[in-house]
C-alpha cells in the first residue's frame, strides 16, 4: 500500500498532503535536522569503533607474543601466562574446605512466638510503579534475628517480607 509506513507516529503521504504548507515546512526542517543529528552521531560511532578495532588488534598481536618464539628474555613475559611449576611441595589435601560430609548440621531454628516482629510491605510494585497499600498479601518468607544480650532470655525479632 503506498503511503502507508507502518511505523507508530510517523504520518503517511496522505495525512502528509492534507497538511497547510507552513506546517509541512516546519516538519520538513525537523525531519533535516534530525538526519543530520543522526549522521553525525554515526560518523561519531563509525570513528570510535574503528578505534577500538584498531586497540583490539594491538592487543591480541601484544598478547600472542612470548619469548619462546622471539627474542625477548623470559624475564618479559606477561606473568599470569607463565606455568609455573607447584607452589608448595605440600600434598593436596583430601577433604574439601568447610563443613565435612556426613557431620551433624548447625541450624537455628524459628522461634514461634519471637519478642517483637516487623512488618516490611513492599511500597510499590517493581514493574509498573503501581501503589500496594491495599492489595491483599499473597505470600511471605520469615526471617529472624537472634540478639543475645546478657539477660537470661534473648530477644528474638522477626520480619516478615511481603509479597504482593
Amino acid at each position: 500500500m503506498p503511503g502507508v509506513t507502518g511505523v507508530p507516529g510517523v504520518p503517511s503521504a496522505e495525512e502528509l498532503s492534507a497538511l497547510p504548507a507552513a506546517e509541512l515546512a516546519v516538519r520538513l526542517a525537523e525531519a533535516y535536522r534530525l538526519i543530520a543529528e543522526l549522521t553525525a552521531q554515526a560518523g561519531r560511532l563509525a570513528a570510535q569503533v574503528e578505534h577500538l578495532s584498531g586497540r583490539v588488534e594491538e592487543l591480541e598481536r601484544q598478547a600472542r607474543k612470548d619469548s619462546s618464539t622471539s627474542s625477548r628474555p623470559p624475564s618479559s613475559d606477561s606473568p599470569y601466562r607463565k606455568e609455573g611449576g607447584d607452589r608448595s611441595l605440600r600434598e593436596r589435601g583430601k577433604r574439601r574446605p568447610g563443613k565435612q560430609p556426613g557431620g551433624p548440621g548447625m541450624t537455628m531454628n524459628l522461634v514461634d512466638h519471637p519478642d517483637e516482629t516487623v512488618d516490611c510491605p513492599p511500597a510499590a510494585c517493581r514493574g509498573c510503579g503501581a501503589d500496594l497499600a491495599s492489595a491483599p498479601v499473597t505470600a511471605q518468607r520469615r526471617h529472624q534475628v537472634t540478639d543475645i544480650a546478657p539477660a537470661p532470655a534473648p530477644k528474638v525479632i522477626e520480619y516478615v517480607a511481603q509479597a504482593k
